[in-house]
């Protein structure tokens, strides 16, 4: 084409998205606008868009995705015409405002999103730090399947058997002893022969070498590889047995302490199914064709102790990952009290699940509800340490459900969610000293130090190093790679914490040594007090203030007088605390 005959094509223009996700809004960033955006997903930030319309982003953990979308009220939904339906699900739920609720009770969630928050750019992934002391176990052959009593002598079942009742069995009581200890007599005596019972020995067994070997025998894998198969097969005939559902109860605390999240979840869901097939979840006879096992009979306390266990480890399994849970129609409407004894902690365990229950993302609760829960978990007096943890954990549950409502009231009640949570760090130090490898041993130091640095106050900062200091206790008793890493995020958090406070003090004292009137009204260096004259700290520290700092106080007294909001402060009592 000749040369004359070219057209010349106008330069392109930056093309830019016509609307930008919050990240990238604030941080003035390219956004692609893309759901979610190229920088979000290099960065890992939290991608969301303020239009209620937009999708956002998904995190994923430990195989379950996690929805990071905002909420939406039901306000914006409204004005939305034919767009409602993108953010209601089939039965008309506000799956925005599900997904946020899933997040505030996730323990992992809030990990991931404190760390967001501090430095988006190197914040911790989306995991559960801490959920437990550490995997216990090697893999073994799936279906494994030994008899007990080839595993263990008459003797050592005996011994690990009551390091159960004294170790586990106040807290999870769910076995009557006299009753076990009947059954282990009568199964050695005639060792080949199976039981329904032996599922039971197992998880006895497991649970006894957990809290009194520092690590796993030999054949610890096989015994609970076979309670497992065990309770696979019992679980078909239909319907269960009691003694199922104890076995059941008994693996997924064994789990609780031992293994990962996914599979301690999948259990739990296994044994709320395997209890209601058992009618556990009915205390009244149905007299219905549906009751079909009429013939054995159990104990009402047993019977709430099991159903309550079952409530307990199924919604805490949830919550943590942020998965449903498992709701049975026909139960009763909450889990109802059990005959306390003075040395079991039982009762006092399920005496918290209805208010756990509550804090299901499927039922509606307001702020109100809320903080009369809050009120009423911080005014227990438990002194036992497997109860003062679980009450912690309560606590910190609602505190990040308030928390993502943005609510206010929090302020009102800081000091004491504080003060429990130190509680929850004595209750720890209790557990290493008594070698008790409690789950929440670990899990509550940690999310301890991400509640201090969330509140971000000077009370809750002055408690840090008790929260780290007991963190690395348990990292040390119980020396995992699970605890390294929470121990080493744990570091990371606060480090980049610091990191951004020395910045906004740098940018702090940039700004005012730019638009000081003068040099001079900034003070080279703090006025230093001689321990040798603390009677007299008072008057001399003030008159020697006073005379390196007048002319700070004269431009500062300048500019509060210009503003009539700020007119009642002391300028000199300001200057004078303590940095």
């Amino acid at each position: 084409m000749d040369e004359t005959h070219q057209v010349v094509s106008p330069p392109r223009k930056r093309r830019r998205a016509k609307v930008a996700c919050e990240p990238c809004r604030e941080r003035k960033r390219k956004c692609d606008g893309q759901k979610p955006c190229a920088t979000c997903v290099q960065l890992e930030y939290h991608c969301s868009y303020k239009d209620p319309t937009r999708a956002a982003s998904a995190g994923v953990l430990n195989n379950t995705t996690l929805a990071t979308t905002p909420a939406t009220t039901p306000t914006q939904l409204a004005g939305g015409g034919g767009k409602r339906q993108q953010s209601l699900g089939a039965a008309g739920v506000d799956v925005r405002h599900h997904v946020q609720l899933l997040e505030a009770n996730s323990g992992a969630a809030f990990v991931r999103n404190l760390g967001l928050h501090i430095d988006p750019s190197n914040a911790p992934r989306l995991h559960l730090f801490a959920w437990n002391t550490g995997e216990r176990l090697a893999r073994c052959l799936p279906g494994t399947l030994r008899s007990v009593t080839s595993m263990l002598t008459k003797p050592e079942m005996t011994r690990l058997a009551l390091v159960y009742f004294d170790q586990v069995a106040p807290t999870y009581g769910c076995i009557d002893r006299d009753s076990f200890f009947k059954q282990l007599d009568s199964r050695w005596q005639a060792p080949w022969s199976n039981t329904t019972y032996d599922p039971v020995f197992c998880g006895v067994a497991a649970l006894g070498l957990h809290f009194s070997e520092r690590f796993p025998m030999a054949f610890e894998p096989d015994l609970v590889e076979t309670a497992k198969t065990l309770l696979e097969q019992d679980s078909l005939v239909a319907p269960p047995s009691v003694d199922t559902v104890t076995g059941w109860v008994l693996r997924v605390a064994y789990l609780r302490m031992t293994s990962t999240p996914h599979a301690t979840w999948l259990a739990s869901c296994s044994l709320i199914h395997v209890a209601e097939a058992a009618n556990i979840h009915i205390e009244a006879p149905l007299l219905t064709v549906f009751d079909s096992n009429p013939s054995e009979t159990i104990d009402l306390d047993t019977q709430r102790r099991l159903w309550g266990l079952a409530q307990h480890f199924n919604i805490w399994a949830s919550y943590d990952l942020g998965r449903s849970r498992i709701t049975v129609s026909s139960a009763s409407t909450t889990t109802k009290p059990v005959e306390p004894t003075v040395t079991d902690y039982t009762s006092q365990i399920l005496a918290l699940v209805p208010i756990s229950e509550k804090l299901d993302p499927n039922k509606p609760l307001s702020v109100e509800d809320l903080e009369t829960d809050l009120l009423q978990v911080l005014a227990e007096t438990r002194n036992a340490p497997s109860v003062v943890m679980a009450r912690v954990n309560l606590m910190l549950c609602i505190f990040r459900r308030l928390r993502a409502g943005g609510s206010h009231i929090l302020h009102a009640h800081m000091d004491r969610i504080i003060s429990v949570a130190l509680k929850g760090l004595h209750a720890s130090q209790a557990m290493i000293a008594s070698y008790s490898p409690w789950h929440h041993a670990a899990n509550i130091p940690f999310q301890v130090v991400c509640l201090l640095l969330a509140i971000d106050s000077q009370a809750s900062l002055t408690h840090l190093g008790d929260a780290m200091d007991t963190l690395q206790r348990v990292r040390d008793t119980w020396d995992s790679p699970t605890m390294r890493e929470a121990y080493s995020t744990a570091v990371l958090l606060i480090y980049l914490h610091q990191q951004r406070k020395e910045n906004d003090a740098r940018n702090l004292r940039n700004v005012l040594e730019r638009y000081s009137t003068s040099a001079q009204y900034m003070p080279a260096d703090p006025v230093t007090v001689n321990p040798e004259t603390v009677g007299e700290a008072t008057t001399q520290t003030r008159q020697d203030w006073t005379a390196a700092s007048a002319a700070e106080v004269s431009w500062l007294g300048s500019l509060v007088s210009d503003m009539p909001a700020l007119r009642e402060i002391d300028v000199e009592e300001f200057l004078m605390q303590p940095a």
